[in-house]
């Protein structure tokens, strides 16, 4: 299928999905029609999985994946029997502790688990999803604390499912047959959570902006030049109010429109009793250009790919056109009902995070600041003056293990300046932190205008007497201020400070995207292959802090070099 056909029919399936109570029938009749990529989910479990697991197909399928899950026999011990032949993308733990209240008290238990998934992780490095089925509320502080303690392994609530079925949650009458005590509603609705929040959270980056129509999407009516004719009905208003929530947990908003922009500033200025402001915009394109070349604008002025964007419109016309020009734009179509848009919204895979969004939240800030450090570079010419003007601070943390899901973050997301591409779990990245001869290190960028936060990932091994880098990784919110030598150099001598080489090799792999991160490595390593290693001679390893006006700090936790 062309990719606009295939935006025209998930958007007839959206009814469907993101019904307020979704029912089995409704969802079996939902028949994909478009190529999708494998995702094998192993299923570790004391009670029945099945009836969750294909309730969940229909909706990993409209982001694009078959799940294939395995399933263990069930078992209390949790003793992980596992093939050694056979690999998932996600580990699940499926535990009904109903069935250990009895025998443990909450510590012992909660200790128990920590030890049962530290010996999964022992043996794989996928994400690990902990679902526990029949948590007393005072459960979920111990059971959080015990499932933090292994890198990669995350906690569901079924909390708010239990509140919104209420007694309908659990179906006890229903377990003899069906092997679990969840009610049939209960199992569709933790599918959704599965397929929507939680694995596409563990399994692919976030969304990072949320580009919207105005008319019939954001309000019922249309503009024109009368913003009086312009209806915020109670559900367009909890859509609005929403959508400013995303923006608070470091979701970019843009408006895409065709409209004249005098009406559309005029129309925010008036209406008051709009919870989204004009400033809650990080980007506009209004105009009469074709929708496909205004997202295009909006992803240059947000410096993210078109494939970081959910485009919202309510004329499924507009939406197959921009899916078949731009490929990897995800889309939704607007309902009439703006409480079924904001359902889905709630629901859309890669929004929803786990919280850990503390890097996201400062992007938007920064955005606005690269705008007056654009302004500051066209009119001091002196890169050293420009430099010394925005009072840059940079940070380099070697080993910095309490940092570990930005490192991971770092690793899923960036791009354009990503010299291998190697999307290393948080697994793999605790191990590389664990080792004697390899370093992790992060990277931190600040000046006068925002605190850009962690903005670079570097790892390194030691193998004979060459140091190699594995894995460099800079967000695109730190490219701009003509620091990507420093930044990587200091990495690299904070690094060669524990681990000694004779020689410094960078590996290397073309991607869609990573032309930057190709062209800067060229500087200092000349032609490239298509993938292999680098290696950079005295050019690089002359670049130090003392030829730019930059506040460095260099900072390693304490660890063992023996």
């Amino acid at each position: 299928m062309q990719a606009f056909e295939i935006a025209l029919s998930r958007a007839q399936w959206q009814p469907v999905l993101f019904a307020d109570r979704p029912t089995r029938f409704s969802l079996l009749k939902l028949r994909p029609t478009w190529p999708l990529a494998p995702v094998v989910i192993r299923v570790h479990r004391n009670h029945a999985f099945e009836h969750v697991g294909d309730a969940s197909v229909p909706w990993f399928a409209w982001w694009g994946r078959a799940p294939k899950f395995l399933y263990s026999d069930y078992d209390d011990s949790l003793s992980f029997a596992v093939a050694e032949d056979t690999s998932a993308h996600l580990e699940v733990i499926w535990l009904d502790l109903g069935r250990y209240h009895e025998r443990s008290d909450g510590a012992s238990l909660h200790d128990w688990i920590a030890e049962r998934i530290a010996a999964l992780r022992a043996r794989l490095t996928a994400p690990i999803l902990f679902i526990p089925v029949g948590a007393h509320d005072a459960d979920y502080p111990g059971l959080a604390g015990a499932v933090s303690r292994t890198p990669g392994a995350r906690m569901a609530d079924l909390r708010p499912l239990q509140a919104e079925l209420g007694a309908d949650f659990f179906d006890t009458r229903a377990a003899l047959h069906s092997g679990t005590n969840l009610s049939d509603a209960a199992c569709i609705l933790v599918a959704r959570e599965l397929a929507c929040r939680w694995a596409p959270a563990l399994l692919r980056p976030r969304i990072k902006a949320v580009a919207l129509d105005l008319d019939q999407t954001l309000f019922a009516g249309v503009l024109g030049e009368d913003h009086h004719a312009v209806h915020l009905t109670a559900e367009h208003a909890a859509l609005q109010r929403r959508l400013a929530e995303f923006r608070s947990q470091g979701i970019f908003l843009a408006l895409v429109s065709r409209n004249d922009l005098a009406d559309v500033r005029r129309l925010f200025e008036h209406r008051s009793d709009f919870p989204l402001q004009w400033d809650h915009f990080s980007a506009a394109a209004i105009g009469w250009q074709d929708k496909a070349e205004s997202l295009r604008q909006v992803a240059r002025t947000l410096n993210i790919g078109e494939d970081a964007i959910l485009f919202v419109d309510d004329n499924a016309g507009e939406i197959a056109n921009a899916a078949g020009q731009l490929p990897g734009l995800a889309t939704l179509h607007a309902q009439e009902d703006a409480s079924m848009t904001r359902r889905a919204l709630e629901y859309y895979p890669g929004l929803w995070s786990w919280g850990d969004q503390e890097a996201d939240n400062l992007r938007i800030a920064d955005l606005a600041a690269s705008q007056k450090r654009l302004q500051m570079a066209a009119e001091l010419s002196d890169p050293a003056e420009y430099l010394r003007s925005l009072g840059v601070e940079l940070k380099i943390e070697v080993s910095p293990a309490r940092s570990l899901v930005r490192c991971h973050q770092l690793s899923q997301k960036t791009n354009q300046f990503n010299l291998n591409l190697q999307r290393l779990s948080e697994a793999a990245l605790a191990e590389a932190l664990g080792s004697r001869d390899s370093r992790v290190v992060l990277i931190s960028l600040a000046d006068r205008l925002a605190d850009s936060g962690p903005v670079g990932l570097l790892v390194a091994q030691r193998e004979g007497d060459a140091l190699v880098i594995s894995e460099l990784a800079i967000s695109c919110r730190a490219l701009g201020r003509r620091l990507e030598d420093l930044m990587v150099a200091e990495a690299v001598h904070a690094v060669l400070a524990e681990l000694p080489a004779s020689r410094v090799e960078f590996l290397h792999r073309t991607g869609p995207r990573n032309a930057p991160a190709r062209d800067w490595l060229m500087r200092f390593a000349g032609p490239l292959p298509d993938e292999g290693r680098a290696p950079v001679g005295d050019e690089f390893m002359k670049v130090t802090a003392r030829a730019y006006p930059v506040t460095v700090t260099v900072k390693s936790d304490e660890r063992s070099n023996d």
